[in-house]
């Protein structure tokens, strides 16, 4: 397990030189904020932190539901069984086992792994609510209720996949040869870009994401990402 501090985000990753899986801890004024938890393992990195920064866990918040984000949930809830954990409306769903598309979503098949066993959610929100100091914003492409979310303070956006930067900066549905599996679970390339776009918008100094490192003044990288994306995928 490997540990770094960017600002007041806390990167934790299990299996950095091979799969690299991130979860992120959002230190605020009175408590911290947990983005993602893909592995029971980061549990007890997450429990050291409480104690190493003498503030409480608020919440736990997903990014998407693919099983590399959520599988550690269940054991997350075993020893932080007052914490409550959220997700996207949109993706709720998907860990309810319902793949179904609305009318209005790009008619292309979902793609990645979903956890077998249930995943206890407390709590859904949507684009433009607020989490403690973070901003949701929606951002599908991934799975279709994908989301982002950004701390203002810091101008810190955490992407979730919606970009990858194990093997290359690359965003959602792009084929790094390094790390494809971004791309083999992405669910619709076009609106990845799209999503793309939009967090670029917001000029973010640090992009944290699901797969790689965090990358500091972004913004160069993330617009020939996404170069590379609207060439390959289309605009």
């Amino acid at each position: 397990m490997k540990i770094k501090l960017y600002k007041n985000l806390y990167q934790v990753t299990f299996l950095p030189s091979i799969f690299p899986i991130n979860c992120f801890i959002l230190e605020q004024e009175e408590n911290l904020i947990c983005i993602d938890m893909g592995t029971r393992k980061f549990v007890h990195e997450i429990k050291k932190l409480t104690h190493q920064t003498g503030k409480p866990l608020s919440k736990l918040i997903l990014t998407h539901a693919h099983g590399d984000h959520v599988n550690g949930v269940p054991y997350f809830k075993e020893v932080f069984p007052d914490v409550p954990v959220g997700i996207s409306k949109r993706d709720s769903y998907l860990l309810k086992k319902d793949f179904r598309l609305k009318a209005d979503e790009p008619d292309k098949p979902i793609k990645g792994g979903f956890p077998r066993n249930n995943v206890p959610i407390d709590f859904t929100f949507e684009e433009g609510d607020t989490i403690d100091t973070l901003e949701v914003i929606s951002s599908p492409g991934h799975t279709p209720g994908s989301v982002s979310f950004y701390e203002q303070q810091h101008r810190i956006v955490i992407a979730g996949d919606a970009f990858q930067t194990k093997g290359g900066i690359a965003v959602s549905g792009v084929l790094k040869w390094l790390f494809p599996f971004p791309k083999a679970a992405t669910w619709d390339n076009k609106t990845a870009v799209n999503s793309a776009i939009k967090l670029l918008n917001r000029s973010p100094e640090l992009l944290a994401v699901g797969h790689g490192d965090v990358l500091v003044d972004p913004e160069g990288k993330m617009k020939e990402a996404i170069k590379t994306a609207e060439a390959r995928i289309g605009k």
